[in-house]
């Protein structure tokens, strides 16, 4: 009888397959890639791993030992969760219908400064986790990738009504995502939407303390200061500035932006004409100080004569017009609906305190050395400078001395205005509305006309990562719960104000070199490099840097599938695009219509550039320049003045008074705002490895095309690279004891909207 022989286990058949393969294909004898000295000195080694840590080294890492100094980044998630059910925040679904749903019924009456901190971090995290959840089941944010055609994108992403709801009511926000889609409100999605985003609309005010609730060291500070100043006999002082400027210094919160938590307050000179005009070129806003003109002298001019400015009559007409610059608040009036010029922009939310808000106007001139010098600022601009209060600077230049900087409290209060119409302008509308609004409109509009397949769609995608669930977040709990309560004009007035710069906004003027035209500056590397007049605008040289490398790697993407501008014209599908954005959805008239290969490299990096070089900007250094809340302050806590000579006789006090300073609920939502919105992006999300890991995927592949795009990809990187040293050079090219400007950095620049 045969016997059979036993059956080769299958780690030796893949053995046997291997060597057959090798000798039929031999492996060439190729070196291995030498790393290089700094991967070598990264990597650990047989003598790093067994190498015990020093004690001194060691000990420096011990916890403090009293458990209330231990510094805490955030509160366990478990316990987080746990103490929410304890206070009984959550919505309760009745589990006979589960349409009905009952409003969390806990609320934090009382709570310390850092606890709640701690807990608006923690909650506002869990808000975004909603929408991520929620987006992922509905597959416009999948986890996974998922293939759907054409129709089923156009009936998954569907624009909400604009300008008016469908019952009539002006839109809360521009055109945006429909969450949930219209056949599945009745579903387990409806109940989701209702449970869900009940628990966000509400969640983040009931975890802050009423104004009287807070406890713990700031309050007790608070108290003190207030005592010693009653006890010392001068209670009319109360807190000064100073005093703030000194518990800034010790009780900062941990840091993970881009600054590693420090803040302007640091500085001696925080309040400086220096540091107040270096933010119109290297702050948070940088992207709208724009040549004077005529006009803005002409009324600059006027206010001089009105004051009896004699000294700056001679100097503004004897200066280069274009050495002139203003930062321009006075459209807010008709921004927010309102129709008389004079009327007061005052509101308090029943939560909330009495806050006001101005539309300043911020005169300055720009000298060859590239110094920008604050030359006069109308406070709040109502119909004409005869009906306003404008204050011109003591100081006639740069040059000037600063002794008297310090204590000049009525030239201090008029750039606390300045900053309080900045703060409203940037954080509403050139952040909010045209970077995360803008970007979102171009994510639907662009899902409702390209199939996936589509080279636009492929290029395109990759910079849309989370946008749409952290603007639902924001939407849902940023703006009705927070940003209401601390700015000086009502909830309808808020949204006004944002639809006002969504209808206004030109796509195509945005481009960055029409933008810097548009706004009087030179807009190739050679004009802003050809003198020392913009050695200080760094932002500009950067964003023009960038802007540059991004439309040249489109363009050679473009090629690949556009032989010709007649290729672009057939492209129906391009075609369709156009007209969901400037006449479909998304309410955009003033995207382009696209009939060029030209037409279209630029337009696909202006849709690159919003999400990427240009939301990074106006995002990164909120924290630094507005923890500190007076530097910056969102709205004003007392009325401003109606006369000059009432802006004159102002003291610290005063200043002090419309500051929020004594209100810790405000203060607190104030620092929180910035703090919750600059994370630095992960390593792994910014431009740099966007452009490694094409190439890393395209590398191998063996069709031309594929080999193409891997070629474009390391141009690309390489670009970004170089464009790195150009950053650096550009900060250091600015005047001595500048803040370092190194925001747009390819290595930090988000690929995407995603904070």
């Amino acid at each position: 009888m045969a016997v059979s022989r036993p059956k080769r286990s299958l780690a030796r058949q893949a053995v046997a397959f291997v060597k057959k393969l090798i000798h039929k294909h031999p492996v060439p004898d190729l070196p291995l890639p030498v790393p290089t000295a700094t991967q070598v000195a990264s990597r650990p080694d047989k003598k790093t791993i067994l190498k015990h840590p020093a004690k001194k080294d060691f000990l420096k890492q011990i916890v403090p030992e009293a458990v209330g100094d231990c510094p805490l980044p955030s509160f366990d998630p478990g316990i987080f969760h746990s103490e929410l059910l304890d206070l009984k925040l959550y919505p309760e679904i009745d589990p006979n219908n589960p349409k009905k749903i009952r409003e969390p019924e806990g609320n934090i009456r009382e709570g310390t400064y850092l606890g709640t901190q701690l807990a608006l971090t923690q909650a506002y995290e869990r808000v975004e986790q909603t929408f991520n959840s929620l987006f992922d089941v509905l597959g416009i944010e999948p986890t996974f990738p998922r293939y759907i055609s054409l129709e089923q994108q156009r009936n998954l992403y569907q624009f909400t009504p604009y300008p008016n709801n469908a019952d009539g009511t002006p839109a809360d926000f521009p055109p945006h995502l429909q969450h949930i889609p219209v056949d599945q409100n009745h579903t387990v999605f409806g109940v989701f939407n209702t449970a869900g985003l009940l628990e966000t609309a509400v969640i983040l005010q009931k975890l802050i303390p009423d104004e009287d609730g807070f406890l713990g060291r700031t309050k007790e500070w608070l108290l003190e200061k207030a005592r010693a100043a009653a006890y010392g006999g001068e209670p009319e002082k109360g807190i000064t500035i100073q005093d703030v400027e000194d518990y800034n210094r010790f009780h900062r919160k941990i840091g993970t932006d881009i600054a590693s938590g420090g803040n302007i307050g640091l500085l001696d000179d925080w309040y400086s004409d220096r540091r107040f005009a270096e933010q119109q070129f290297t702050g948070t806003n940088p992207t709208t100080i724009t040549q004077a003109g005529k006009q803005w002298i002409g009324e600059f001019l006027t206010a001089a004569r009105i004051g009896g400015y004699n000294a700056w009559i001679s100097a503004l007409e004897a200066a280069d017009p274009a050495s002139l610059f203003v930062q321009d608040g006075s459209y807010f009036r008709i921004a927010v609906g309102v129709t008389d010029p004079t009327a007061v922009l005052h509101h308090k939310q029943p939560s909330s305190e009495d806050n006001w808000c101005v539309g300043a106007v911020s005169l300055f001139q720009l000298h060859d050395d590239g110094k920008l010098h604050p030359v006069a600022i109308c406070i709040d601009y109502r119909g004409s400078m005869e009906q306003s209060v404008t204050l011109f600077n003591k100081r006639l230049t740069p040059r000037d001395s600063t002794r008297t900087e310090k204590t000049d409290w009525p030239w201090r209060y008029a750039k606390t205005c300045a900053q309080v119409t900045d703060w409203m302008r940037h954080e509403l509308t050139v952040h909010l509305t045209l970077a995360h609004l803008v970007e979102e409109a171009i994510i639907v509009g662009t899902n409702r006309s390209l199939p996936m397949e589509h080279p636009v769609y492929r290029l395109l995608s990759p910079h849309w990562y989370k946008t749409l669930s952290v603007n639902a977040a924001a939407r849902a709990t940023l703006v009705p719960q927070v940003i209401v309560d601390i700015v000086g004009i009502s909830p309808e007035q808020c949204h006004s104000f944002i639809r006002h710069a969504y209808d206004t906004y030109d796509f195509v003027a945005h481009y960055v070199p029409n933008d810097l035209a548009r706004r009087g500056f030179p807009n190739t590397a050679e004009g802003l490099s050809s003198s020392t007049r913009y050695r200080n605008y760094a932002y500009a040289k950067d964003v023009l840097a960038l802007w540059t490398v991004l439309r040249s790697y489109v363009a050679e993407m473009l090629a690949l599938s556009y032989p010709s501008d007649e290729s672009v014209a057939q492209d129906r599908y391009i075609q369709s695009w156009c007209k969901e954005m400037r006449q479909g959805g998304a309410h955009m008239s003033s995207f382009p219509e696209i009939r060029d290969l030209e037409a279209l490299t630029d337009a696909i990096t202006m849709c690159i550039h919003t999400a990427t070089s240009f939301h990074s900007a106006v995002n990164y250094l909120q924290n630094f320049y507005q923890a500190f809340v007076i530097a910056k302050p969102p709205m004003l806590c007392t009325a401003p003045p109606t006369s000059l000579s009432a802006l004159q006789q102002m003291k610290e006090h005063d200043l002090v008074a419309s500051l929020p300073i004594n209100r810790q609920r405000q203060w607190l939502l104030s620092a929180q705002v910035p703090w919750l919105l600059s994370f630095r992006a992960p390593q792994d999300r910014s431009l740099l490895n966007y452009a490694a890991s094409m190439w890393r995927v395209y590398k191998t592949k063996k069709g031309r095309r594929e080999k193409m795009v891997a070629e474009a990809s390391e141009r690309l990187y390489a670009r970004l690279r170089e464009t790195q040293r150009v950053v650096w050079e550009n900060s250091r090219a600015m005047e001595k004891g500048s803040l370092p400007y190194m925001v747009l950095d390819p290595g930090n620049t988000a690929v995407s909207i995603l904070i």
